[in-house]
């Protein structure tokens, strides 16, 4: 950093703490460790001074009023550290400093909040040391205030006991709720405790500090966040492999690029996995080898994200000139890092200069170019994984929307350190000579670790779209396009589809700072395959017929409006059957038997139990499973739109979390992450409802939705009932359950609808095709408030979602 001025902080005389001597303090502070993968420690003071301390008046100026700021940091500032650093660097204020006057007193009600991600964090008076076994607190107030009337210190540990508090405390209750009353000037209330399991694993697990630094290589930004990429791939190679077994004879050419994509494609995102979560490690094992001064690996992560960019380029792309000019750049930008890293040049951000002025701007340029390979990488390669040989955006549009996106993600960036920097400088006179250097000094920061904020949420984009790769090889290689009896996808499509299904929606959570998304993987692979199961035996379609075929296979080849005009004629009859009921019984007795006649001779050309009325169910609204899967992925997509803005609104807007994403780096990243996943999450749960829509349980579409909704559930919900007796985090899961539910079921509810769309003409309105379809007002009735109570479980639960850390 560069050489500071020659200001000093404010000191005690300035302050004039001769007058704050009647000043009365209290001071408060809470942990929250339960539902928390950090410990959540907030800090509540009260101050009162007296009206006539000389800079009272100044505390009721504007907020970005030097003297307001001078006068604060009297009260509530934190002593300097080296280089005259006065940044706040660790404390989060989700609400403003409140100040009343009443001519008497100036009373200042001050809040502040941190996680426990750091091995030392100050927060308003208070400091928090982790230290190898124990935490610890301790209060350290302004040199102003330390000969103020503390009336009260308070400290609530939120669950474990103190092992040791100095002084001793006056109050206390079961060993974690402890007081001190008028603290004496040089006491500063001290508390040692051991905190849970849970989060001080998770500390341990991610933190980069020399006595943790081992563990941090397994936790959550280690081989932990790498596991899912890992396992994932592997999983799509198997089930790659299974689908090419089943294929019968020789591949046809478009079958062998779709399965060779596939294999690519799991292979690349292993690749991504270990690059982006253990690259740095690598690097960091060398560094400690070879005795390196300098830390260079943000000038990894410039190789590893160019490294994304340009192979989901070479494996999307088909334009040759597209390849080479993406090639041409990637290695301009990498060569121009390692070339102004080794001779120190200042026109990009280094581990030993400072950037200069034109430095700001060509270090903007130089993160725009990396970011657009990033993101045309993502464009070309999920367009080309989709369609497979189909190209449908042209090279210019994705190019375009690739430096589009690119521009908005760097603007967000730098948006979000002026908010970051207005946040840890809250209390500095923007007139000091301190601060313009700590402001050049701190963006010289920013952009040097600018790719390493970016790089996780990249592959992140990347992991949500490793869908596209399954939907893209079942558009080709599918049984049912050379065999028109497969009414179902055959055992190694069905294979292919729970993995889908599992890889995009199992929980992936952690237990004590490590992975266990094994645990949720394997159950939701379980759970997947056992609605499938029970769907093989129950199913209508799957019950047998002539020659103990199965009724799906002579219903394929039979035309879908005959199947209809039958289950239009049963209904008819009933009908009639029903107003027959209502007629004189010496009129209607013949009548009655010619129709209870025909209506046994069509219950008795079907499997028993099933009746005619059930088929155009069974079937669905398409003649082929591929065609529901891709009705289904459609409709799930739209229903689920509003649904994807309550979750994005809790997740990234809602309450605090806005300021946690504003003042992120790469929160637009972290936003399209969200919307991206839910998107997602409803299309392959639409597609897997669509396409085993004639293998699954229950005999509407509501009921089969609940079955794959049930699928859903059973993981998730063991992940809530093992984070919850492990104290660990789970903010949403309920509301999440509740969510796909929803979704769900009113994708179901629109497929039975468009099964029938055809006879939408012969009734008013939406509502009278629906008790038409449905033949049961009660089940119309009941679905509609199992909707209504799902989305009141939604609502209440993402409502009680309380703000999370930042990330590293």
């Amino acid at each position: 950093m560069g050489k500071a001025g020659a200001a000093e902080s404010p000191s005690a005389a300035d302050c004039r703490a001769d007058q704050l001597k009647k000043a009365k303090v209290t001071a408060l502070a809470e942990f929250k460790h339960r539902g928390n993968d950090y410990s959540m420690f907030t800090s509540t003071v009260d101050i009162s001074v007296p009206a006539d301390w000389s800079h009272a008046s100044e505390l009721l100026l504007d907020a970005q009023s030097p003297a307001y700021r001078s006068a604060l940091a009297c009260l509530v500032g934190k002593p300097w550290g080296e280089q005259n650093d006065f940044r706040d660097l660790f404390e989060w204020r989700f609400k403003p400093v409140a100040v009343k006057a009443d001519g008497q007193w100036v009373k200042v009600h001050y809040e502040a909040a941190t996680w426990a991600q750091f091995s030392s964090s100050a927060v308003g008076p208070w400091e928090l040391t982790v230290e190898k076994e124990n935490w610890r607190i301790e209060l350290r107030p302004s040199p102003a205030l330390k000969n103020a009337r503390w009336e009260n210190v308070h400290v609530s540990l939120g669950g474990p006991g103190a092992l040791m508090a100095s002084p001793p405390p006056a109050f206390g209750e079961d060993g974690t709720k402890l007081s001190w009353r008028h603290k004496q000037p040089n006491e500063y209330p001290t508390v040692t405790f051991r905190p849970p399991a849970a989060q001080h694993w998770h500390f341990i697990t991610t933190s980069l500090e020399g006595p943790w630094q081992v563990w941090e290589t397994w936790g959550a930004y280690g081989a932990s966040g790498a596991f899912w990429y890992v396992a994932s791939g592997a999983l799509l190679l198997v089930a790659g492999r299974r689908l090419r077994r089943s294929l019968t004879g020789a591949p046809m050419p478009e079958e062998s690029k779709a399965l060779q994509l596939l294999r690519w494609w799991a292979l690349l995102l292993v690749i991504l996995g270990l690059l982006i979560y253990l690259g740095d490690n690598l690097y960091g094992m060398l560094h400690r080898l070879m005795g390196w001064k300098d830390d260079y690996s943000p000038t990894v992560a410039v190789f590893s994200l160019a490294f994304l960019g340009l192979a989901l380029c070479l494996l999307g792309s088909r334009s040759k000139r597209l390849r080479v000019c993406v090639g041409v750049l990637v290695l301009g930008l990498t060569g121009w890092y390692f070339v102004s890293e080794v001779y120190d040049f200042t026109l990009l951000p280094t581990a030993d200069q400072q950037l200069s002025p034109t430095g700001w701007t060509v270090a903007a340029m130089a993160c725009t170019a990396l970011m657009a390979v990033s993101w045309l990488g993502v464009i070309v390669a999920g367009q080309r994984m989709l369609l497979i040989e189909e190209t449908r955006l042209p090279v210019w549009v994705m190019v375009c929307a690739a430096v589009a996106a690119a521009m908005t993600t760097v603007l967000w960036g730098y948006l979000a350190f002026e908010r970051q920097w207005e946040r840890i400088s809250w209390l500095a006179d923007p007139r000091w000579p301190e601060s313009e250097a700590l402001w050049v000094y701190t963006l010289d920061e920013w952009w040097w670790n600018f790719p390493v904020t970016v790089a996780e949420p990249l592959l992140s984009i990347v992991s949500v779209l490793a869908p596209l790769a399954v939907l893209g090889v079942l558009r080709v290689c599918r049984v049912e396009q050379h065999e028109r009896g497969a009414f179902t996808p055959d055992p190694a499509e069905k294979f292919l589809l729970v993995v889908l299904f599992a890889v995009t929606l199992a929980p992936f959570t952690f237990y004590y700072g490590l992975s266990a998304y094994a645990l949720t993987l394997l159950l939701c692979l379980c759970t997947a395959w056992g609605v499938l199961a029970l769907g093989s035996s129950v199913s209508v379609l799957e019950q047998p017929f002539s020659d103990n075929a199965p009724l799906g296979k002579v219903i394929s080849r039979t035309d879908r409006a005959d199947v209809l005009r039958l289950a239009r004629r049963f209904r008819e009859l009933q009908a009639r059957l029903h107003h027959l009921s209502t007629v004189n019984s010496a009129e209607r007795s013949a009548e009655q038997e010619s129709i209870e006649a025909e209506i046994d001779r069509l219950d008795q050309s079907l499997p028993g139990g099933v009746r005619p009325a059930d088929l155009p169910f069974a079937c669905g609204p398409m003649s082929t499973w591929w065609g529901n899967a891709r009705r289904g992925a459609v409709n799930a997509c739209l229903v689920g739109l509003p649904v994807t803005g309550l979750l994005y609104w809790t997740g990234a807007v809602k309450g605090e979390a806005w300021m946690l994403t504003t003042q992120n780096a790469a929160g637009f990243l972290w936003i399209t992450v969200e919307i991206l996943f839910w998107q997602v999450a409803w299309i392959v749960g639409g597609f897997f409802l669509g396409a085993m829509w004639r293998d699954l349980p229950g005999r509407h579409g509501p009921t089969k939705a609940i079955f794959v909704a049930l699928a859903f559930a059973v993981p998730a919900a063991a992940d809530f009932l093992i984070a919850q007796a492990l104290g660990g985090s789970v903010p949403r899961v309920i509301g999440e359950i509740a969510a796909f539910g929803s979704v769900m079921t009113c994708t179901g509810l629109v497929m039975d609808l468009q099964t029938f769309q055809d006879e939408r003409r012969y009734w008013p309105t939406n509502a009278s095709l629906v008790a038409y379809v449905y033949q049961m007002r009660f089940a119309s009735v009941a679905f509609f408030l199992a909707q209504l109570l799902a989305l009141a479980t939604l609502w209440r639960t993402l409502a009680e979602v309380g703000p999370m850390a930042p990330g590293r």
